[in-house]
């Protein structure tokens, strides 16, 4: 009894000496900053250079973002609210890979065989989304992952995975700028040049960027909630098409029968589907960066996550459940796996136009083109604002060019935006030269990029399951756990390594290089850019005992936001139009 007595004690020194010691370093910082305050201009533009003069706005009650390596001198402006994080985390990333890409998936493996594919990335997605929610509920800061990584595993480990997301999400922006012009020529018959809108479309969702987080989670809101209405309604009016309430013809499962639940490539065509898929399901993590702008992580970021479950099952089960009821995957309408992700597409190939002409609904085409080019620009605008994060948590870390960590009045990473806007352009214009044949390789890339990332978070949060147990510290601590730890972990990782394996089998039987090329080149880079740093570097595998659980905590380190009045509480002010809408919101978010 007196032996388990002192080693409680002992636990209970130990959590407060890491608690004192992180509080006051940044209490010690901030005095620093007050006693060296710079007393001229040439101090001040030394420190803090920007000669394009953006620092037009100021808000005081921004809270501070804090990082391993991260300047004291730069803030990230925690202006999202929970609402936009619910809605980002739903709907923010749901794109071409749902409304059009899905079909080639339904060509590829049937209506069984692809709700086997989605299922299985589908649990993926899950304890990736859990276990970086947890990770980020408690460490809230931007870049969240590649500063776990680095952290939690090995530096070059984590330097290899920034990278590569940060380069996945740039290529990403390009196709999507790409498939612009195709979506608007349906209206403009092909008048307007193709690189003229790409162009456009750009610096649109720079412009919406350089405003700032609240501007870019704004938009997302909006864009997300006529997403998630488009996808529900679709899933209504299938299912009244399918039994025939709607149209000429009853379905329900007569496609399972004829052509069948599988093609005639059977387990094949379902591995060749599973990268594609991966594709069209990335982006979750997409949460853990916001929340370093988020207005109280430890609150938003669980329930943000727990919406990952609900976006699975519903977003993409439902739809490609409806959708293999309704539409033969032999159906010629369907677009090619050949050109998928490449933006070669029409709106008639939608498998979304496609289920509402079959009920009867074919004028509705103009309103599912105009989606679709929302949720294209939609797309490249959260891929820009993720990029823009990712490449400032790499300046901060010392790992990029020192200049990118400049963050404006704002809160807006000005350089590290503009530096990528800068790559999806020339990633873009390469779809213009060597017959596309460049750009083709870039657009397979993100594919395995994307099992790159979900493997580094992975192996990040088992590091930091096992650093809280070596250092003694309590699960009570964690805003939000991650279910069916470890298996999750194992589960993840082993499913990823596997995926990325056999990601290029389908170019194999044809010898197609360009698609072998720009499947595996990017875990090839990965693979030597971690060995290169390895021996560059002399980065090692950090022992769990001496891994940083404290810096730039969620619950001490940083100034507590003031306590906000509840949806609720707001929804009982104002007209009666007013407190209807706060509360029609407030249900649906």
């Amino acid at each position: 009894m007196h032996s388990s007595s002192s080693d409680d004690d002992e636990t209970k020194s130990h959590y407060e000496h890491h608690e004192y010691t992180t509080h006051n370093i940044v209490s010690f910082a901030a005095v620093t900053e007050t006693i060296h305050k710079p007393s001229s201009t040439s101090d001040v533009q030394s420190r803090s250079y920007d000669p394009f003069d953006l620092d037009v706005y100021d808000d005081s009650a921004s809270m501070r973002s804090v990082s391993t390596y991260a300047s004291t001198q730069q803030n990230l402006k925690r202006s999202m609210k929970s609402r936009h994080l619910a809605m980002i985390s739903l709907g923010g990333v749901i794109g071409q890979g749902v409304f059009v890409s899905s079909g080639a998936n339904l060509r590829e493996a049937g209506p069984a065989g692809v709700l086997i594919a989605y299922s299985l990335i589908g649990f993926i997605v899950f304890w990736v989304a859990y276990s970086l929610g947890e990770m980020s509920a408690y460490i809230p800061v931007s870049g969240s992952f590649t500063i776990f990584c680095r952290r939690f595993v090995d530096e070059s480990f984590g330097t290899v995975v920034g990278y590569n997301y940060w380069a996945m999400w740039s290529v990403i922006v390009a196709s999507e700028l790409v498939s612009i012009p195709i979506v608007i020529s349906y209206w403009s018959e092909g008048k307007i040049e193709g690189w003229i809108l790409s162009l456009a479309s750009l610096v649109i969702i720079f412009i919406v960027n350089m405003l700032g987080a609240r501007s870019y989670g704004e938009t997302e809101y909006w864009f997300s909630l006529i997403k998630i209405l488009t996808i529900l309604i679709f899933i209504v009016v299938g299912c009244l098409v399918s039994g025939g309430v709607i149209g000429d013809e009853t379905y329900g499962f007569k496609n399972w029968r004829d052509p069948g639940a599988f093609t005639p490539q059977g387990i094949d065509g379902i591995i060749n589907s599973l990268a594609f898929t991966a594709f069209s399901m990335q982006g979750m993590e997409i949460v853990g960066i916001t929340a370093g702008e988020a207005g109280n992580p430890r609150k938003d970021v669980p329930r943000a996550i727990r919406n990952v479950f609900w976006r699975i099952v519903i977003f993409y089960i439902g739809t490609l459940f409806v959708m293999g009821m309704i539409i033969r995957y032999d159906d010629a309408r369907l677009l090619p796996t050949d050109d998928l992700n490449t933006g070669n597409f029409t709106i008639s190939q939608s498998p979304f136009t496609i289920v509402f002409t079959e009920g009867k609904l074919g004028d509705v085409a103009d309103v599912m083109n105009s989606i679709i080019l929302i949720t294209v620009l939609s797309c490249a605008n959260s891929g820009l604002y993720v990029a823009s994060r990712m490449l400032l948590a790499l300046s901060r870390e010392g790992i990029a060019w020192n200049k990118l960590v400049y963050i404006s009045k704002r809160g807006v990473p000005v350089y590290a935006l503009i530096c990528t806007a800068l790559v999806s352009l020339v990633a873009c214009t390469t779809s213009q030269i060597a017959d596309g044949s460049v750009f083709f390789v870039l657009t397979r890339m993100p594919g395995m990029g994307v099992m790159i990332t979900w493997s580094g978070i992975t192996i990040a949060h088992f590091r930091f399951r096992r650093a809280l147990k070596a250092q003694q510290r309590s699960l009570d601590c964690l805003p939000m756990r991650a279910p069916l730890h470890p298996f999750g972990d194992f589960f993840d990782l082993l499913a990823c390594v596997v995926i990325a394996v056999i990601a290029g089998y389908i170019y194999f039987p044809s010898q197609n290089a360009i698609g072998i090329v720009g499947t595996y080149l990017p875990l090839f880079a990965c693979i030597v850019g971690f060995i290169v740093l390895k021996f560059w570097t002399g980065s090692k595998l950090i022992p769990l005992d001496e891994i940083d659980l404290d810096t730039g905590r969620s619950d001490y380190g940083m100034p507590p936001p003031p306590p906000p009045s509840s949806e609720e509480e707001k929804a009982n002010k104002g007209p009666l139009y007013y407190r209807v809408w706060k509360r029609l919101v407030h249900w649906f978010t």
